[in-house]
């Protein structure tokens, strides 16, 4: 059987919100009070990208790509503005640190228009892919983490650029997208259910997981699901980390229930949960996903499962006690059923310690693979995720906070097939041969726990610069047959 991967859900980081202005150009607010708008169209024939930034602020702007981590160090940046006699600046900078970014040697951001009226700056510019300029960053697939940044006072002079009176930052994916001319339009008796966390207010800790449980749309009929948005809190953009939408069976009494996904108050039913099959996922910059017209994912009837839970994790880098959070889903289902019944594969690397990132690195890739006999279709499905490490001067692993990393893509497909998971990573016969060498040489601190969270402590203070390792490394990850976990809708394992 043929079968249709749809499209990718994220890859932590991941996606975007984007909507169409013409077929050819996107847009998408960069904060939450749509202040800082972008717009980009790209030319794949020429390889360059044409922006136009709107700002309500009349004096300058600035845009830029971060490295990985929405801050200013290591940032390519542009930053603009148009004096009171509409004269119009753009400066090509990159970001050393937290200080005025240095104007670059090589302008490659290429001016093109910019004026102000009604309060609202516009500045139209483009950029070459790649530049070849060892300051600039690439515009490339996948995640792009954009910093932006505006003050209401045009700079005295082009080199005396006072401090920004407002920034943030926004992941936005500019190259994988559905246009919104091919989003098939609503079913006329298009239902609406929303799934939101009753008012949680967070623990002062750094990082925490958070679960909901609920009742699906009561419906006795099978119905599909065609459109799912994410609902994020006001304020709580990045705050909410990433959430991740199950469906399973458990007793209804546990409808309405929240509390620590980990916590001793969890119940067993909501636990298991956690471990069924995924409808949906959401990440920082994640948008809403409209299934193609002759897709939707079932629910109802008697096969489908009539319980849900909703996993969000916070990231709260500064301990904060007052925050309070009810993002969630909501879910558009009709039963005017398509031909085609939608299905979601979770496909990457066990996030665990043993996807480890050398520090200082440039490029480093790690592939996890699905086989053919965990698909059931035949297809073979390989995810590789990439990671920069330039700034890091410690071993990156992988794990739950959001300063570890994972390689998880969630996939949708159809036609459905009795599949939910499918992870890899490296044979524990193979890396801990090399992880005990480590410790041999002095390089890592020998664990002072026991299991895979005394590894990860360990790794997490190990700097490994010899680059005989790192290659070994690179070959442990890249060549011998890793571990497989695949697994049913049930979760139940299927091929090892």
């Amino acid at each position: 059987m043929t079968s249709k991967w749809i499209y990718s859900l994220y890859a932590l980081l991941l996606v975007t919100v984007v909507a169409s202005v013409t077929p050819e150009e996107y847009y998408v607010s960069m904060d939450e009070d749509s202040n800082y708008m972008m717009h980009w169209s790209i030319d794949n024939q020429a390889k360059t990208m044409r922006f136009t930034v709107q700002v309500k602020a009349t004096g300058w702007v600035g845009f830029g790509i971060s490295p990985y981590t929405g801050q200013m160090p290591g940032s390519d940046i542009v930053i603009g503005w148009v004096d009171n006699n509409n004269k119009v600046f753009l400066q090509d900078r990159y970001a050393t640190g937290r200080v005025l970014p240095t104007l670059d040697s090589q302008q490659d951001y290429n001016l093109i228009s910019g004026i102000q009226k009604d309060g609202i700056t516009n500045l139209t510019f483009s950029r070459k892919f790649i530049t070849n300029d060892e300051k600039d960053l690439p515009l490339e697939g996948g995640t792009t983490r954009f910093i932006w940044a505006y003050n209401n006072q045009d700079p005295p002079d082009a080199t005396n650029i006072p401090i920004h009176t407002k920034m943030g930052s926004r992941s936005v994916n500019l190259f994988n997208h559905m246009p919104e001319s091919e989003k098939p339009k609503l079913p006329a008796d298009t239902q609406t259910s929303e799934y939101l966390m009753p008012n949680v207010t967070l623990p002062g800790k750094d990082t925490a997981y958070w679960c909901f449980g609920f009742k699906l749309p009561e419906v006795t009929a099978k119905h599909h699901i065609v459109k799912i948005d994410p609902v994020i809190t006001n304020g709580n953009l990045g705050i909410a980390h990433h959430m991740t939408l199950f469906e399973c069976e458990s007793d209804p009494k546990w409808h309405g229930f929240s509390s620590e996904c980990d916590s001793e108050n969890m119940p067993q039913h909501l636990q298991n949960c956690r471990t069924g099959s995924i409808i949906a996922g959401w990440a920082v910059g994640g948008e809403s996903i409209t299934f193609p017209a002759e897709a939707g994912f079932p629910i109802g009837g008697t096969s489908n499962a009539k319980f849900g839970l909703i996993e969000i994790h916070y990231d709260n880098p500064e301990l904060k006690t007052d925050i309070v959070d009810s993002s969630g889903f909501m879910i558009y289902y009709t039963k005017q059923l398509r031909q085609y019944d939608v299905g979601v594969l979770a496909a990457g690397h066990f996030t665990s310690p043993f996807l480890i990132i050398p520090n200082n690195q440039q490029l480093w890739d790690i592939t996890a693979y699905c086989p053919g006999e965990c698909t059931q279709k035949g297809d073979i499905v390989s995810v590789t995720c990439g990671y920069q490490t330039r700034n890091r001067n410690k071993i990156t692993v992988g794990g739950l906070k959001s300063s570890d990393e994972m390689c998880l893509n969630h996939f949708f497909y159809y036609p459905k097939a009795d599949m939910s998971s499918c992870s890899t990573q490296p044979a524990i016969r193979n890396i801990v041969p090399f992880l005990l060498k480590l410790i041999q040489k002095g390089i890592m601190p020998p664990p002072t726990k026991n299991g895979t969270v005394g590894i990860y402590e360990s790794l997490l203070k190990t700097t490994l610069n010899d680059t005989q390792l790192i290659q070994e490394l690179r070959n442990l990850e890249t060549y011998p047959p890793p571990m497989f976990y695949c697994a049913r809708g049930n979760r139940s394992n299927l091929f090892n």
